[in-house]
């Protein structure tokens, strides 16, 4: 079956066809239909129209070139989009500068605090001498750094403004992109009325209590916020327990991360403003709405890469680990994270490297490796010493991982849609098109997988992440349904920014993670046979086949399956009323600690 000899796909035309996707990455579905048509997707045709080594050497050279032309059109199409990156920081001062500390873009609350416009430069702020050449040496430090990195600065304002912090993250650069900028959000924060309604009518906080909580986002101590109100330090202490015990919150700093989760809801409330992360005709501003939309956490990896994650679900609750696959199925909506309430559920979410803003490896790395690193140091620095860890689809890998380094650590393995290692190819068969060409090459064409995943992002951010998802999960009804509910439909749209979002390019930590899936990792399904297992797994689900599930019973007896009528590959969304309390009474049954 040689390439050159088969009528369906021959090589002059894989090599037209590969710089139409250059040119125009939506011509990658006929491509994909083509190559699966021709059968090229199967073990035995690449061992027989030739090794992969030929195959490489045929076409490598024009993989690279039309990878550059690629590259080249993303830059031009797109550039860093400033004002997406500012407009999560609405009621926040943020600007983003270059790399002579000049002021590219800036949002309102930089303007009306600093007087910050596009083209100043930093050295003009009103700041006293020494805040100045901290802030200076903060962003030269950032901007040497070979990778993108977060630097927190404490910077003193002029008097009698007290003190702000600045968080300073360098960005990282898009395929083409030649100069390097740096993101800057401080926590001089455009104090909304309604945001006082909200804490009154919420956590019950009193006017001189606001006040308090209004003076620590601004960066002050309790001595500091004494003397500006005029009254004892031993007041404001009395005031700031106070405001724990109201909130549920342990520290100081959860409180200032609570108020700044809030900023939507206030923001909603006063001009009903339109952002990516609201939805013209739904609920109300309320609490609910700020636990849907409320921004990522970060953590600074010891190597000093970024990390973003999420919590769901109330601070002292039972935990659980939830990964959110290649869809980036991070955020859940509103029933969702009602109920993880109900039932006292904590869900972390780790947003791994590549993906949204966490930042990239290279390419060289041990992605299994990095990810375990990268896993216990989260649940490390929040103090979680055993959880149940909940993988989605292929992210099933990651867990067995875990669980054969670390299995003191992982009590339990719920697979939700899960994927298990088996050999051959049969398990190719059924699935969906799209997902039968990525996998399937991964495994026997992996050269090619670069290239078609950068194209599939590029295609995403042309047709939009919900038309993507049509294409692939349009053989699900389950899945299909959820677009109906307007409400879902949005979050899945900002799930979908962690993969294709304007400054996100996700197509290397996919292939990365997609070459170790479809590798042979049957030793780590065995190694991880003493962590109770189950899963969970839909009929609607694109990758779901009756002889696959009877594969995993065969091959590894001691995992509990179960197969769910009418739920997709997004089983989690719409059988959440059932899989919950599952995962609650696994987090139950876990021992951690606070």
């Amino acid at each position: 079956m040689d390439l050159s000899l088969k009528p369906n796909l021959p090589r002059h035309n894989i090599v037209d066809q590969l710089y139409d996707i250059a040119i125009d990455p939506e011509s990658l579905d006929d491509f994909i239909g083509a190559w699966n048509g021709a059968g090229l997707d199967t073990h035995e045709a690449r061992q027989t129209f030739a090794q992969i080594d030929q195959f490489d050497a045929i076409y490598a050279a024009h993989l690279r070139r039309a990878e550059t032309f690629l590259s080249r059109a993303e830059s031009q199409d797109t550039g860093p989009d400033f004002a997406e990156m500012l407009a999560r920081f609405d009621s926040l001062a943020a600007f983003v500068v270059n790399h002579d500390h000049c002021v590219v873009a800036a949002n309102a609350g930089a303007g009306h605090a600093f007087g910050l416009e596009p083209g100043a430069c930093l050295d003009a702020l009103d700041l006293p001498e020494a805040s100045l050449d901290a802030l200076d040496g903060c962003l030269r430090s950032a901007f040497a750094s070979p990778k993108p990195s977060d630097r927190l600065i404490k910077v003193d304002l002029a008097k009698p403004r007290g003190a702000a912090l600045f968080q300073i993250h360098k960005l990282p650069k898009l395929p083409g992109q030649t100069l390097s900028y740096a993101l800057v959000v401080t926590t001089q924060y455009h104090w909304r009325a309604a945001l006082g309604q909200t804490l009154q009518e919420v956590f019950q906080l009193a006017a001189a209590e606001q006040a308090v909580v209004r003076a620590l986002v601004e960066g002050m101590d309790a001595k500091t916020i004494a003397e500006s109100r005029g009254t004892s330090e031993g007041t404001v202490r009395g005031q700031i327990k106070s405001i724990l015990a109201k909130t549920n919150a342990r520290t100081q700093s959860e409180v200032i991360r609570l108020i700044m989760s809030l900023q939507e809801v206030s923001k909603t409330a006063e001009d009903r403003a339109d952002t990516t992360n609201s939805l013209p005709d739904v609920a109300p501003a309320d609490w609910l709405h700020a636990e849907v939309w409320k921004p990522f956490e970060t953590l600074t990896l010891p190597d000093g890469r970024r990390m973003d994650y999420l919590e769901i679900g109330p601070r002292l609750g039972a935990p659980i680990l939830l990964t959110h696959m290649g869809y980036g199925m991070a955020r859940w909506h509103r029933p969702m994270i009602r109920l993880a309430f109900k039932l006292g559920l904590r869900v972390i979410v780790p947003i791994r490297a590549g993906y949204g803003r966490s930042d990239n490896v290279d390419m060289k790395d041990d992605i299994l490796a990095v990810t375990r690193a990268d896993t216990l140091c989260l649940l490390d620095h929040l103090g979680i010493d055993r959880l149940p860890y909940v993988p989605q689809g292929n992210d099933l890998i990651f867990a067995v991982d875990l669980a054969t380094h670390a299995p003191e650590r992982i009590s339990q393995i719920i697979g939700i849609g899960a994927r298990a290692s088996l050999e051959g190819d049969d398990h190719y068969a059924s699935m969906s098109k799209w997902h039968r060409f990525f996998m399937s090459t991964a495994k026997y064409a992996p050269h090619l997988l670069k290239f078609t995943a950068k194209a599939g992002v590029s295609m995403s951010r042309r047709i939009g992440v919900l038309e993507m998802f049509r294409h692939m999960n349009g053989s699900s009804p389950s899945d299909m349904l959820l677009l109906e509910d307007d409400h879902l439909r949005a979050v899945l749209v900002a799930n979908g920014e962690l993969v294709a979002g304007k400054t996100t390019d996700v197509s290397q930590a996919y292939v990365m993670e997609l070459l170790v899936s479809e590798a042979s990792w049957t030793h780590l399904m065995l190694s991880a046979r003493a962590t109770p297992t189950r899963f969970i797994n839909g009929t609607e689900d694109p990758l779901y086949d009756a002889a696959v599930i009877a594969a995993y019973r065969d091959t590894y007896p001691w995992i509990d399956i179960e197969v769910i009528q009418k739920a997709g590959q997004l089983l989690i969304y719409n059988q959440y009323a059932y899989v919950l309390p599952i995962l609650a009474e696994a987090a139950g049954q876990a021992k951690h600690i606070k």
